[in-house]
């Protein structure tokens, strides 16, 4: 019988024990990040929109958001690495709820059974040809099939897609006042793809591009900020972001890059985003935040920290324009521009606010990419507004931050050097780039440095790593402040 009760009470005793224990890591409560960021990336995208996505966590909460909470069901996301496949690329000529099926010039007879799963470049004409012309030849199975090798062959893989400026206007693509930017034609050269070849997913994926294009581009085409860049394929130049999508048009962009479509972002981001419960998040015990959702934090931070950054940009660039022809413009005209860049720098602020308090530092730190770019923008805005307020968000951050990393400095620092030397690329960056950048900021942002470097130093930060002295630091701490303000 005692045998028994004892059974009974460990039994009882090991699964209370082991909830108890793990409970916090497991419990989801008030956490409904996949379905709002889902939410947020069809959002960011116009009506009857196709969204190019790759992975499970860019596609899946979209789909959930779709099926299950009937949201933004005119959309159609396409999953690019399911659309290697010819049974996937068949479900898109139907429609799917309020989404139209997807045109495009290939033919199930063109794709099935695996006949183009992959088409190799062997042989290339170089010659800049039509997109649809270039596929149309490679749909021909007897025209595209290599003799020699018997495998299907990408004969003009230097693509183009001619862009007609009044049908991008006309659809709403482009601003009217913006059609004289229109490029003259989207270039699409696979010629030198690491591949060698073209996937299905590509050669469709160009289609859908290129008959949009051809049908006066009557549904607007995205791809997911968390694309791969590898599967963009060279559109860089043509995309912007809008929010968490990356808009195709009809404008390069000057440096070759993805660009920022300011006002269309802001408002998605400021008025329509939700922040699936971590916005009520006062400290990081509220909630458990696995690996994934804070790489889906840092994406959407990312976000906002562009759009913020180039309505920055925006308002410095019509203020120099502005004091350049100040003499010639009439007060009217000088009122209007004044507010022009008033409104890019308030905009650019309350992108920063939003992002702190929607995404609370409570809730996942910052980390290595996104804090000292935040900081610095702040301290930008504060010295070029004169608003006090933000050069104290940049110092309230810094002190966050540098008490942060100062511990893994001095952790870093406790390292023998066979130790050290297997440190993480991002570990070494912290220790010998990220943290001197840190006080570089503060001094920047106008704090005490000599009384911050000081203190580091008092908890063990080790700043003779940072600089060539012979002497310890301790002995000469008027030195420690300048290398320190020179290395950082």
């Amino acid at each position: 019988v005692y045998t028994a009760v004892a059974a009974t009470l460990i039994g009882a005793i090991v699964p209370a024990l082991l909830g108890a224990k793990n409970w916090d890591d497991h419990d989801r409560a008030g956490r409904f990040v996949a379905r709002d960021f889902g939410m947020n990336y069809l959002k960011s995208a116009l009506p009857n929109a196709i969204i190019m996505n790759y992975g499970d966590n860019d596609t899946f909460p979209l789909w959930y958001a779709q099926e299950v909470e009937g949201y933004r069901t005119d959309v159609r996301v396409v999953n690019l690495s399911y659309l290697t496949t010819d049974w996937y690329v068949n479900q898109l000529r139907y429609p799917n709820y309020d989404a139209r099926p997807i045109d495009m010039m290939a033919t199930p007879a063109d794709y099935a059974n695996d006949a183009l799963q992959f088409a190799y470049i062997i042989n290339p004409d170089s010659s800049a040809v039509d997109a649809l012309g270039a596929l149309r030849a490679l749909y021909d199975k007897a025209g595209s099939t290599n003799k020699t090798f018997n495998l299907r062959e990408v004969k003009y893989p230097n693509m183009y897609i001619p862009l007609d400026a009044d049908a991008l206007v006309k659809a709403g693509r482009i601003p009217a006042d913006r059609r004289d930017e229109v490029a003259e034609a989207i270039r699409l050269n696979f010629m030198n793809d690491p591949e060698g070849g073209m996937r299905l997913s590509k050669i469709i994926a160009a289609d859908m591009l290129a008959t949009d294009a051809a049908m006066g581009w009557p549904r607007p085409v995205y791809f997911a900020m968390t694309v791969s860049d590898d599967l963009y394929m060279d559109l860089d130049p043509y995309m912007r972001l809008t929010g968490m999508t990356y808009e195709v048009t009809g404008l390069r962009n000057a440096d070759g890059r993805v660009g920022v479509d300011s006002d269309k972002a802001y408002d998605n981001i400021a008025n329509k985003f939700r922040w699936g419960g971590l916005d009520k998040v006062t400290s990081p015990d509220d909630i458990y935040l696995d690996e994934t959702v804070r790489r889906m934090v840092t994406s959407t931070r990312s976000a906002m920290l562009d759009v913020a950054t180039e309505l920055y940009n925006e308002g410095i660039t019509a203020e120099v324009y502005m004091l350049a022809d100040s003499a010639k413009l009439t007060p009217d005209s000088l009122a209007n521009a004044r507010a022009y860049v008033d409104s890019r720098y308030d905009k650019a602020r309350h992108m920063l606010d939003l992002m702190m308090e929607k995404l609370p530092v409570a809730a996942a730190p910052l980390g290595v990419a996104i804090g000292p770019s935040v900081i610095d923008l702040y301290t930008r805005l504060g010295d070029v507004t004169g608003n006090e307020a933000d050069i104290q968000k940049a110092l309230d951050l810094l002190e966050h931050e540098i008490d942060l990393y100062s511990q893994y400095v001095i952790y870093m620092q406790s390292l023998t050097p066979s130790q050290f030397t297997m440190l993480t690329r991002t570990d070494r960056y912290i220790h010998d780039t990220m943290f001197m950048q840190l006080l570089q900021l503060y001094a920047n942002a106008g704090g005490d440095t000599e009384a911050k470097l000081h203190e580091l130093q008092a908890r063990g930060v080790d700043f003779s790593r940072y600089y060539k002295a012979k002497t310890a630091p301790e002995t000469q701490p008027a030195s420690i402040s300048d290398e320190a303000h020179e290395g950082a």
